[in-house]
């Protein structure tokens, strides 16, 4: 909120929803040219006077992805919303360009007319030990050609910096050099804010996330404007999984120029498609509930290896409805985000072996019934065999009883194709047993074959490739079954 007092030759009052601007006339004999300059400085605070309210280098949505899911990015795993805890930054693994565009009519000190524009980088590093990122971006921002604010900011944040029983904590720090300029007066005002971030990951998919913005509540006089950038305050909670992320945030503010602090609550929703073929798809929702700046808010973005744009607006609850766009791309690179990848790897694989344990529990269920009919089958060419020994000796003891002998005879020719016939469905089985073996290896094989191909294509390294390669060929060489394509793989690595 900003309250001007201009000493022109006359007495007037403008107000524009809480701004005011009061003068008295009283003509001073001062040379022409500073009567001017004094006119013209009087329609530049005019100008921004009739402008809606607002505090400088007040806590925007720093990307599209903060900005769909209601403004509530603290505890977000991204680099791009840093601006909201520097802790933040520590989550980047790999070197990130990324480029923001934000137009605004509501955020949480009320109305405010603008466009902002920025654009930053990230580096991951290694520093006795520990992994940490470092990152430097550049904000300029318009409110309607009446005034623009700039910013550098360098920040860093750890990465598990500290595990304890309670999970692992990480921290982060922003410093800012700002700048606020009136367009038309060309006074400005040059000035410093520090950031504070922490970040506590609880658990499986749970984040803690605490920051505090402009910590040393900067001011800046521009000709007569006087105004502070508002120290807040940020606790926000959220649990992930796989597919999805839950966000809830408070945010308090302090008083900025002649606007109150207040207190913001948001919640938001992100919801992911993920294909094979073309990439990730998200989709955001939330909802900002804050005095004078409620409001709901929908994204979408799009993620394909290490490319990301993202787009979202939010619409006012209260007062004027004209909405908020925000639109952020993301480039990322070095290799691909291995660490998801790995996991839906061990995920899937987790399920070809969950198949292979039933696939081998019905192999073993019928190799059970196979030995049980075995067995029986034995039982019984013992007992022919028996029986054969015995009919041999019958013929042998009654050699004068002719018609005996022929009937014993025609017996034994019986008795020995039953023989035969057991022999041959012994055989059959034998056979039977030995395919449904050859098929549980080549089924094994598959499974291990596919946990090969995924782990080669989510990018790991050839040393891993070629020792998966190696215990693949040493466990099925000789078993009997096709493994070429595992041989000509490892020939391809070991070239």
């Amino acid at each position: 909120m900003l309250t001007i007092r201009i000493v022109t030759g006359c007495k007037s009052q403008v107000t524009s929803h809480k701004s005011q601007v009061t003068g008295v006339m009283e003509l001073p004999s001062y040379p022409l040219s500073a009567i001017r300059y004094s006119l013209s400085f009087a329609a530049l605070l005019v100008a921004l006077a009739a402008g809606p309210a607002l505090a400088v280098f007040e806590d925007i949505p720093p990307c599209a992805a903060s900005l769909g899911l209601a403004n509530s990015g603290a505890v977000l795993e991204s680099a791009g919303c840093a601006g909201l805890n520097p802790a933040l930054n520590g989550s980047a693994r790999k070197f990130e360009l990324s480029s923001d565009f934000l137009s605004s009519f509501l955020l949480p000190q009320g109305p405010a007319d603008f466009k902002a524009y920025s654009a930053g980088a990230v580096f991951p590093l290694m520093s006795y030990g520990r992994l940490a990122t470092v990152g430097v971006a550049g904000f300029y921002r318009d409110d309607g050609g009446v005034m623009t604010e700039k910013a550098i900011s360098f920040g860093a944040g750890t990465w598990q910096l500290l595990k304890t029983n309670l999970g692992t904590f990480d921290f982060g720090t922003n410093f800012r050099i700002l700048q606020v300029a009136a367009v038309r007066g060309g006074d400005s005002k040059v000035g410093a804010a520090v950031d504070l971030g922490a970040l506590l990951r609880a658990g499986e998919g749970r984040t803690i996330g605490l920051s505090v913005l402009n910590l040393n509540n900067p001011s800046f006089v521009v000709g007569a404007l006087k105004d502070k950038a508002p120290l807040s305050i940020r606790l926000g909670l959220a649990e992930k999984r796989e597919d999805y992320t839950l966000s809830f945030e408070a945010a308090k503010r302090t008083a900025s120029g002649d606007l109150p602090g207040n207190l913001s609550i948001a919640s938001g929703f992100e919801y992911l498609w993920r294909t094979y073929r073309y990439g990730v798809f998200a989709s955001r929702t939330g909802i900002f509930l804050a005095h004078r700046a409620s409001s709901a808010s929908l994204g979408f973005g799009f993620r394909r290896q290490a490319s990301e744009i993202s787009y979202s607006f939010s619409l006012p609850l209260t007062g004027r409805i004209k909405p908020a766009h925000a639109l952020t791309i993301i480039l990322r690179f070095n290799d691909k985000e291995i660490e998801s990848e790995y996991g839906h790897l061990i995920r899937q694989e987790m399920k070809y072996r969950k198949d292979l344990i039933l696939a081998l529990d019905e192999s073993a269920g019928r190799e059970n019934i196979l030995k049980g009919q075995l067995s029986i089958l034995n039982n019984e060419i013992e007992s022919l065999q028996a029986e054969i020994s015995g009919l041999n000796e019958k013929l042998r003891a009654s050699d004068e009883k002719k018609a005996e002998v022929k009937t014993a005879k025609d017996k034994l020719i019986a008795v020995i194709e039953r023989q035969h016939k057991a022999e041959a469905d012994l055989k059959a089985l034998e056979e039977k047993r030995k395919a449904d073996k050859l098929n549980s290896l080549r089924f094994e094989f598959a499974g291990d074959w596919q946990s090969y191909l995924k782990l080669k294509s989510g990018g790991a390294p050839p040393e891993a490739l070629r020792g998966a390669l190696q215990r693949l060929v040493a466990q099925y060489q000789g078993a009997g079954i096709d493994i070429s394509q595992a041989t000509v793989e490892l020939r391809q690595l070991m070239r």
